[in-house]
């Protein structure tokens, strides 16, 4: 016989065969290719052995031929259950379907295992049906997932079983069949094969594309995180600045106050003890005065502190009736004060908080009011504009407005472009602001263009498509 026979080289094939499918098992861990390499192993084990078989007749009935069956049986079962895991083992009917057509198989190596002679035709016919089970699940995966190469399994698997037959139909001679076979079962084992290394290509690829995107999310996460970083180191700048600036107007603006009360208190009290009441009569009103002061201090320090706790609410706000009702409030609180003209244009119903609101504009008209209440003819103009979901108001006056190096510095607390010319303390707009960021706007200051100043505050998503109303003009 001579060395490199057509079945030495075939087994040599399907040899190489098994040993590729264990190397993707131990790389990949693909589900099947251990079955797959065993399978394959004994066949290339059957075909390395099969020129020395002797034929007997029909039927399978010497133990070296009943070795023989079992062991390539053996390599089609473990080849088609390798093909079945692989796939992924059915449920229902169709498991049920595919174990059936393993039991004949099972059956006869079983009767060749104790002896039992069997029909070459019977043992190849019960061999050859494992293939079609798994050939209609790989044919049922193919319309279950599309776009992953079973539908060509399917049909692989569907020649392998029809092939001996197809073969004797087209006049090959029997023991010539074994040739054709293993060139099939070769070219079987390759799509086999291929079709894994694809499916695991596909896999990587879409791992590299999930770590792909884990990695893009995590430096936008990254860059999110440093620039809320930024901004909170900003915040905290922002707040030790502020407390400082409370601290200087805290010890500045109370200091003086309570000096002049002890000191007014020390003067009446000597009078008193001189027997002149006159002294307490003239010093008791303006202790007083100074306590109410004070008393207004604290107050607007501590609506400062709540403003920067609070929890804004969304809903509709109908601003003319806000900027009415805060005009009439700071009116009031200015008893004997000229009262200034206020002219609105439409004031559209905007989504914000009602009560942040109102305290932003009875700060912004208690500002104008005060400025601009030395001037013969004192006016204030409230100007409402939509941007589209965005809503911008600005507060003008024809007041003493303020230099353009003062504007940056307006909204700080106790900062007093005008020193003590004006009474106050300096915390009506540090209030104004931290209200409209507390609604998620900014606010800035501009002289306005015909002399005095101008107050803007935007706030972001606050648009509400209604009617809007036409605010009620103040004369004086």
């Amino acid at each position: 016989m001579p060395l490199l026979t057509v079945t030495v080289v075939e087994a040599i094939a399907i040899g190489v065969l098994a040993l590729l499918f264990w190397t993707v098992w131990l790389r990949a861990r693909e589900p099947g290719t251990p079955l797959l390499g065993a399978g394959f192993a004994l066949a290339a084990l059957w075909y390395f052995s099969s020129d020395s078989l002797p034929y007997t007749g029909p039927f399978i009935d010497v133990p070296v031929l009943r070795a023989s069956s079992i062991v390539i049986g053996s390599a089609v079962v473990l080849v088609t259950v390798g093909v079945v895991q692989y796939l992924g083992f059915p449920r229902g009917w169709l498991r049920a379907f595919v174990v059936a057509l393993w039991l004949p198989s099972a059956v006869l190596i079983a009767a060749l295992a104790v002896g039992q002679p069997v029909r070459h035709e019977v043992f190849h016919v019960g061999v050859l049906l494992s293939y079609v089970g798994a050939a209609l699940l790989a044919l049922r995966r193919a319309f279950e997932r599309p776009g992953q190469n079973h539908l060509g399994l399917g049909v692989a698997l569907l020649i392998m079983a029809a092939l001996p037959f197809l073969l004797q139909a087209a006049g090959v001679p029997s023991e010539q069949l074994k040739y054709f076979a293993g060139i099939g079962l070769a070219a079987f084992g390759m799509i086999v094969l291929t079709i894994s290394l694809l499916h695991r290509q596909r896999e990587l690829g879409r791992e590299v594309a999930c770590r792909t995107a884990a990695e893009t999310r995590l430096r936008e996460a990254n860059v999110l995180l440093e620039s809320r970083v930024v901004e909170r180191t900003s915040h905290l700048h922002e707040l030790i600045t502020g407390l400082e600036a409370v601290n200087r107007g805290v010890s500045h603006d109370l200091r003086g106050p309570l000096g002049g009360m002890s000191q007014l208190a020390r003067l009446a009290a000597d009078a008193l003890s001189r027997g002149d009441p006159s002294m307490a009569h003239r010093a008791l009103p303006a202790i007083a005065e100074q306590c109410d002061a004070s008393v207004r201090m604290v107050c607007s320090m501590l609506d400062l502190a709540r403003l920067g706790e609070a929890t804004p609410r969304r809903e509709p706000v109908q601003l003319g009736r806000i900027v009415r009702s805060a005009f009439e409030e700071v009116i009031l609180s200015r008893p004997g004060a000229q009262r200034p003209t206020l002219r609105c244009g439409e004031l559209p119903t905007v989504q914000a908080d009602p009560d942040l609101l109102r305290t932003v504009f009875v700060n912004l008209l208690g500002n104008a009011t005060k400025f601009s209440g030395q001037t013969q003819v004192p006016r204030i103009d409230v100007v409402v504009d939509v941007e589209g979901a965005d809503v911008q108001v600005c507060v003008s006056d024809n007041g003493v407005g303020f230099s353009a190096d003062a504007a940056e510095h307006l909204f700080e607390p106790f900062y007093r472009a005008h020193g003590a010319a004006f009474d106050g303390h300096g915390l009506g707009l540090s209030i104004v602001r931290r209200a409209i960021e507390a609604m998620g706007g900014r606010v800035w200051a501009a002289v306005a263009p015909e002399g005095g100043a101008q107050l803007c505050f935007r706030l972001t998503g606050a648009a509400q498509s209604a009617t809007p109303e036409l605010a009620v003009a103040h004369a004086a």
